[in-house]
């Protein structure tokens, strides 16, 4: 066969097609070859840290960290029977040493950190599992490195248990000291996690702690005081504090046994707490049962007093010791037993104080509404405070001494135990004899009286216009009460009567006609009867103030002349009145 001479010429075309076919396939081999190192060098962790790999055609160059030269070597040892790398290069550099070695966990919520240098031993991979059973989310920056202590595996796995118990947190291994900071998710973490510092499995004295107790909100404090037992509840900022609330507590419980409730918190109001808790405390010492709550800025104190402690007691101690950005909320002490026992009533003017003390609050409502009954043409100021202590009758001593006053124009009466005084002016000269004889005999027999009473100067008379308009005054600020039998004139409005003496002496030129109307129940002639009875009874008490008897008369209109229809009570009630007409 004959071939052309210039064969050659084809030869250019045959070289770059076995070029390019060379290409084609060297490229997804070395992937593939380096896919398969890197497989396989995934399977041995503790051998390179991060590692890098190069390929080139079947040589392979392997960079990277090394974690454990034996690993590394039997890793090595691995690649080149189990890929089809022709060479491996081992281009690892040695781990660094850290100095210090430190290893850092933080919590935030649900996620966790973990930084700083783990050593080439599987730490890494148990940090992750250990910190991932606890629930967080694990995010790990963290770098491989020589020089870890000895006791790195315990103090680890103790620091990530401490993750468990507070939040935020942060624990730090220093070489072979380990550092915990953080605030407790509760308190009983917080009493888990003290305990845990204390008696770790490794030498306690490498350990730092800066643990807080969990923050508190509101933030509150509370002693209560029954039984002869000091209970103590709520949150207190350190166990020093704690102990010296336990301390106070049994010096104001007096002897009482305290019993101690309270979690350490954090969140304490700010201003000096340690005082207000010092202030509220003793209070407790002031009650013979009681409680007494610190909330935030607030305080609250409740309870009964003991002897001679009222709730001004405390008002005034309040002043003196309460720190600045405290306050009392509320103040709710029954005053406890008081000696001496008073009371007291000033009258002057338009105005009846009534002051000192009460046994309870029906004796209290009891003696205030006797007050306003009797004093028709005063104001009853009540000021009275609720006190043990009251000796026996006091209510009805009480009682009878306001009635007493009443009558008077103007004085004081005052109670101190079992004794009774009385002074003032008297109205007209029979009230004085009147009170003054009364006085002692009506009250209890444990009480004693004494009356020190003068008389009103009878005042410029008044001519019969004068005279009416002022008895019509005085008989619209009440109603004259009679007793039961309609004829006697009910001691409640004595006082009453008494002014219109005061003010019928007054009138020496006038003639007055005392006039009673009744409504119209029952039958006419009783009502009649009943009417002239009633206007007779204050003529007679006219006549004995010493008005002149030929210028009094009475006259019984029964409801001849009613000025409301008898349709209703209220109606009713107008007609049955007393009327004096000046003439």
């Amino acid at each position: 066969m004959h071939l052309p001479k210039k064969w050659w010429i084809g030869l250019p075309v045959l070289t770059g097609l076995a070029y390019f076919a060379q290409h084609a396939l060297t490229g997804p081999m070395e992937d593939d070859l380096r896919a398969m190192i890197l497989s396989r060098t995934a399977k041995s962790p503790d051998a390179i840290d991060r590692p890098q790999v190069r390929v080139a055609g079947r040589d392979v160059i392997l960079a990277g960290i090394s974690l454990s030269p034996d690993v590394k070597a039997r890793l090595l040892t691995a690649l080149g029977v189990e890929t089809p790398a022709r060479r491996i290069v081992d281009a690892t550099e040695p781990l660094s040493r850290a100095t210090p070695f430190v290893l850092r966990l933080e919590r935030h919520g649900g996620k966790a950190t973990i930084s700083g240098n783990v050593p080439p031993t599987g730490a890494r991979e148990r940090l992750r599992e250990e910190i991932a059973a606890l629930g967080l989310e694990v995010s790990d920056a963290a770098a491989y490195a020589d020089g870890a202590p000895q006791s790195f595996a315990d103090l680890a796995s103790f620091a990530v248990r401490r993750l468990a118990e507070l939040d935020p947190a942060t624990t730090t291994i220093t070489d072979a000291t380990l550092s915990v900071a953080g605030e407790a998710r509760s308190a009983a973490d917080y009493d888990k996690a003290l305990a845990a510092l204390k008696t770790p499995p490794f030498d306690a004295a490498a350990i730092k702690a800066a643990v807080s107790p969990p923050r508190v909100s509101p933030y509150v404090f509370s002693a209560a005081l029954r039984d002869g037992i000091v209970s103590l509840s709520g949150h207190l900022p350190s166990d020093d504090l704690r102990k010296q609330v336990v301390a106070m507590a049994a010096s104001a419980g007096a002897g009482a046994a305290v019993s101690d409730a309270t979690q350490l918190g954090a969140g304490a109001p700010e201003g000096d707490f340690a005082g207000a808790l010092a202030f509220a405390v003793s209070q407790l010492g002031k009650l013979s049962q009681g409680k007494v709550v610190v909330s935030d800025g607030k305080i609250f104190i409740e309870g009964q007093g003991r002897e001679n402690i009222l709730g001004a007691t405390i008002q005034t101690d309040a002043k003196a010791r309460l720190p600045s950005r405290f306050e009392i909320a509320r103040l709710d002490v029954m005053a406890g037993p008081v000696a001496p026992y008073v009371f007291d009533a000033q009258r002057a003017g338009g105005e009846v104080t009534l002051s000192g003390y009460a046994p309870d609050e029906t004796v209290r409502n009891r003696l205030v509404e006797t007050a306003r009954r009797s004093f028709f043409d005063a104001t009853v100021i009540d000021r009275l405070v609720i006190a043990k202590g009251a000796p026996q009758n006091f209510a009805e001593a009480t009682d009878h001494a306001l009635a007493a006053l009443a009558r008077l124009d103007e004085g004081k009466l005052s109670i101190s135990d079992s004794t009774v005084s009385l002074a003032g002016v008297a109205r007209h000269q029979n009230a004085r004899a009147d009170i003054g004889a009364a006085f002692g005999e009506g009250l209890p027999q444990s009480f004693r009286g004494d009356a020190q009473l003068s008389t009103r100067i009878v005042g410029a008379p008044l001519d019969a216009r004068e005279c009416g308009a002022a008895l019509s005054r005085l008989i619209a600020k009440s109603p004259i009460v009679f007793a039961s039998d309609d004829s006697t004139i009910a001691p409640e409005s004595a006082p009453l009567i008494d002014a219109i003496a005061a003010t019928a002496l007054r009138c020496q030129g006038a003639s007055l006609e005392v006039a009673a109307h009744t409504d119209n129940v029952g039958i006419a002639e009783v009502n009649m009867g009943r009417s002239k009875r009633r206007a007779q009874a204050i003529v007679d008490r006219l006549l004995k103030a010493g008005v002149d008897p030929f210028r009094v008369t009475s006259v019984g209109y029964g409801g001849e002349r009613s000025i409301a229809p008898n349709d209703s009570d209220e109606n009713r009630a107008r007609n049955r009145r007393v009327e004096i007409v000046v003439k």
